[in-house]
């Protein structure tokens, strides 16, 4: 798999003075995911843990309920083949797809605009998080996230559970963050999120709401700020939903029950 790191001769201008120097550079590629020998979508991504990248995003897109459903992934260069059982074809949209989705790094990717069906959606959990923890998890996500420290051009995401289970995930796309480091703990755990809390370090945006919702992820938490969709929809799904964790600080926009 390729390096997500590639470097660069750079001019650059520091202190008045100009000079070459040699600057590290995060790497972006298109990802194909193909389902069943179709081309579901190509994601521009981070070349790394494209496994979990394909198991997250069928995953918070709604595709495929449980890894069981997954009978075999394979990984050639940028290319994810994944073969799922028929059911899933059956109950999704992918026995009805005609033209390649192409999603950049900086747009949303969701599959869909929220449906009235969707606000019916409830993330059913009694978990509970300290602002303690709030902040070591947020702490932990800025410190491990090696490729932002060595290049700045990465978003990260983790997720950490009350058994003491954490992933952490990076990639150009803040939305394939997000989806790496679910992939991840599906394939490292299990399918079960109603103990998790998903720290991300981009703006939460319906999309991301989206994809915990899907999963049942109870509580999320950025050291940016959220979107008036993204509060709504976390609103009526029954997420927490954390901003600006920065500092001794930060902004409870949701159900803040699930803080002790």
């Amino acid at each position: 798999m390729e390096n997500p790191i590639r470097k660069y001769s750079i001019l650059k201008l520091w202190r008045g003075s100009l000079q070459y120097v040699e600057d590290e550079v995060a790497v972006e590629l298109p990802v194909t995911i193909h389902v069943n020998g179709k081309l579901l979508t190509v994601l521009y991504a981070t070349p790394r843990e494209l496994k979990e990248l394909a198991v997250g995003h069928l995953m918070t897109e709604g595709f495929v309920k449980d890894l069981d459903e997954v009978v075999d992934i394979r990984v050639e260069d940028s290319n994810v083949y994944v073969t799922v059982l028929n059911i899933v074809e059956e109950r999704s949209i992918l026995r009805n797809i005609k033209a390649t989705k192409i999603v950049k790094t900086a747009c949303g990717q969701s599959s869909e605009t929220p449906s009235s069906e969707a606000y019916n959606w409830k993330v059913d959990s009694n978990v509970k998080w300290s602002p303690t923890e709030v902040f070591k998890v947020v702490r932990k996500l800025n410190s491990n996230a090696t490729i932002y420290r060595r290049t700045g051009g990465v978003h990260a995401a983790m997720i950490v559970d009350c058994r003491g289970a954490e992933f952490l995930c990076e990639d150009v796309g803040r939305h394939n963050a997000v989806d790496k480091v679910v992939g991840a703990y599906v394939l490292g755990r299990t399918v079960d999120f109603s103990s998790t809390f998903l720290a991300c370090s981009g703006r939460l945006s319906s999309e991301i709401v989206l994809k915990a919702a899907r999963i049942g992820i109870p509580v999320i938490a950025s050291i940016s700020a959220p979107t008036s969709l993204g509060i709504s929809l976390a609103d009526s799904f029954g997420i927490t939903l954390i901003g600006f964790v920065r500092g001794t600080g930060f902004n409870v926009y949701t159900h803040p029950e699930r803080l002790t």
